[in-house]
């Protein structure tokens, strides 16, 4: 299907987009199509190692870099925070993905194992293209960080999948509480 999409559904700026990674020579002054790149590295880059200070970000208080808010949260991050902040963010989302492994590895149904992985898998993704595309190697998609960036839509989807893991975690295997459901079957001596 990518030799359909690429010749026929994709616009000449969608491919761009995507090309700009492999071929420098595509916007190399970073006005056009790498414009949310070039600053969105410029942003990390000028927060250092211990970053600006929360709330103190020059670049970020100005409002320079389009959706910093969703899009673009961990470059606000980087300069605000630093590489310690960047760091911190993706320990803390690296935690979730872990608890949400262990949950699934811990269920002893095979569909919620299923579902817990999936929702690890999904957060993976969206992390790795998010910070991906805030430093550049991935093309700028518009994809937020999950429980970070501000968006109604994303944080609404994010909550539902912690609440789908909480709600696996709570119940115990179906054959450890089938015994509330069903007592056990006991003989009974008749007396004739």
């Amino acid at each position: 299907a990518v030799p359909v999409l690429w010749t026929r559904v994709m616009r000449e700026d969608q491919k761009q987009r995507i090309l700009m990674i492999f071929d420098p020579t595509i916007d190399p002054d970073g006005l056009d199509i790498r414009y949310q790149t070039r600053i969105s590295t410029s942003y990390i880059k000028s927060g250092g190692l211990a970053g600006q200070g929360l709330y103190q970000g020059t670049q970020t208080q100005a409002g320079i870099l389009p959706a910093q808010h969703t899009d673009f949260i961990f470059s606000s991050i980087g300069e605000e925070l630093g590489i310690l902040g960047c760091v911190a963010v993706l320990v803390l989302l690296g935690a979730i993905v872990a608890r949400c492994i262990y949950v699934g590895v811990k269920s002893g149904n095979y569909m919620n194992r299923l579902i817990c992985v999936g929702i690890a898998g999904m957060l993976i993704c969206q992390i790795f293209i998010n910070v991906g595309m805030c430093v550049g190697v991935f093309p700028v998609i518009g994809l937020t960080l999950p429980f970070f960036s501000y968006g109604g839509s994303s944080l609404l989807t994010m909550f539902l999948a912690a609440g789908i893991v909480s709600g696996i975690h709570m119940r115990p295997a179906p054959d450890a509480n089938a015994r509330y459901i069903r007592p056990k079957y006991q003989k009974r001596a008749y007396i004739s």
